[in-house]
């Protein structure tokens, strides 16, 4: 049985409340200005499942929101993060200028983080994360413009995880090409994985591994119907499309 079928059967032997999303007020001090805030953040949530994209599904806030400062829009990511006096001082230039004022008006959350771990020299796997994580949220006016911007971020991982296998970050970057709608790119990315010995690697068990592989077909089938749907497999194996 699946992670998913697990986490299913145990819900269904739980009160409904326990499947339940929380959320909480928390407090934070901001770091551009020194103001306090308080916000409402996640506290709980349960998925039963992800997208191809990795979104989760479920009684979830995926993504999770994140603490913004509400006079200038800078993220906390982590509220116990201390800066230097020379890091803020780039913070606080970064924040007043007009390509940061831009973000906070027409961007959402986890897109302006992106650029904030830019500027902060932080890992290219972790800024690719975040603007997969943009995605998200982006709605559709947005996406296709933040769909771009991570798929070159993870083809840059992929690339350096070549001769690694890398089929996590190789079947994100079919994803991303499908729902952009380079169906051709989106189908040499599956077909390579079909046709790689290795995938989709010897650390999964034969369950979760069979599973990779339903992916990868069903991608292939979305990409045969043109569809650039936000789409995942339900438990019988069976496309969900959106």
């Amino acid at each position: 049985m699946r992670p998913y079928a697990l986490l299913l059967f145990a819900l269904a032997s739980l009160p409904h409340a326990a499947a339940a999303m929380t959320f909480m007020e928390a407090n934070f001090v901001c770091p551009i200005d020194g103001q306090p805030f308080q916000t409402r953040v996640a506290a709980s949530g349960t998925a039963f499942g992800r997208y191809f994209d990795g979104q989760h599904y479920g009684p979830i806030a995926s993504p999770w929101p994140l603490p913004v400062c509400p006079g200038n829009g800078f993220v906390v990511l982590d509220r116990e993060r201390r800066y230097g006096e020379a890091e803020l001082a780039r913070l606080r230039e970064f924040v007043a200028s007009p390509a940061y004022r831009d973000w906070v008006a027409n961007d959402t959350p986890y897109y302006r983080l992106a650029r904030q771990q830019a500027l902060l020299g932080e890992s290219e796997d972790a800024i690719a994360q975040s603007l997969l994580v943009a995605t998200w949220e982006a709605g559709p006016r947005r996406y296709p413009r933040y769909a771009e911007e991570a798929l070159a971020a993870w083809q840059r991982r992929a690339l350096r995880e070549a001769g690694s296998g890398g089929y996590d970050t190789r079947m994100l970057v079919g994803e991303l090409q499908r729902r952009l709608g380079h169906f051709d790119d989106a189908r040499a990315t599956f077909e390579a994985l079909r046709a790689d010995r290795g995938f989709p690697g010897k650390r999964l068990g034969a369950e979760e591994a069979d599973y990779r592989r339903k992916i990868v077909e069903a991608q292939l089938a979305l990409i045969r119907d043109r569809s650039v749907a936000h789409a995942r497999l339900d438990e019988n194996g069976e496309i969900v499309d959106f």
